[in-house]
């Protein structure tokens, strides 16, 4: 069971760059966001869920963006967790004149520092929306995925909401 997981899980990692290179709804791969400054490319803000803490982003392209989440997992192990992800926009869902919401794919390490140390990697899927008036973001995100070098748990997840401060 956990080799097909883990075998299901790198399928998709690797799946996802090329689904969001050649979506059809998506050709022009213009990502909308409120630009305050010269880029309006990082973001800086914070997470609550599985782990709550400080998040920053950075979009490098139209289509790709990384994350660095620093946090603690008040749920279950009690200790501190930093998170890296890559994020590829699947699609831009429409809202009307309030633009778009942009819904990503990726993947997401997970290393947990507690009593002990362990590993997840995650398939992390976010969905996003950008004030077009004020420098906000607002996400929600949910991953599944494998946690290495623990004993008896080896199932991985992650979710939360968040809240970003475009500059």
């Amino acid at each position: 069971m956990k080799k097909t997981t883990i075998l299901m899980l790198l399928v998709v990692l690797l799946a996802m760059p090329l689904l969001a290179e050649g979506n059809s709804l998506n050709k022009d791969k213009e990502i909308k966001t409120l630009q305050i400054s010269q880029d309006g490319r990082a973001k800086i803000g914070l997470l609550m869920g599985m782990p709550s803490g400080v998040t920053f982003g950075y979009r490098f392209s139209n289509w790709f963006e990384g994350n660095v989440t620093a946090g603690y997992n008040f749920a279950f192990a009690q200790s501190a967790i930093i998170s890296v992800n890559g994020l590829f926009t699947l699609v831009n869902i429409p809202i009307g004149d309030a633009g778009v919401m942009p819904l990503s794919l990726g993947p997401q390490i997970n290393f947990i520092l507690g009593n002990n140390f362990y590993m997840d990697a995650v398939a992390d899927l976010r969905l996003e929306y950008s004030f077009p008036e004020i420098p906000l973001n607002l996400f929600g995100e949910f991953g599944f995925g494998v946690r290495f070098f623990k004993e008896n748990d080896w199932i991985a997840w992650n979710g939360g909401v968040g809240v970003r401060y475009i500059f």
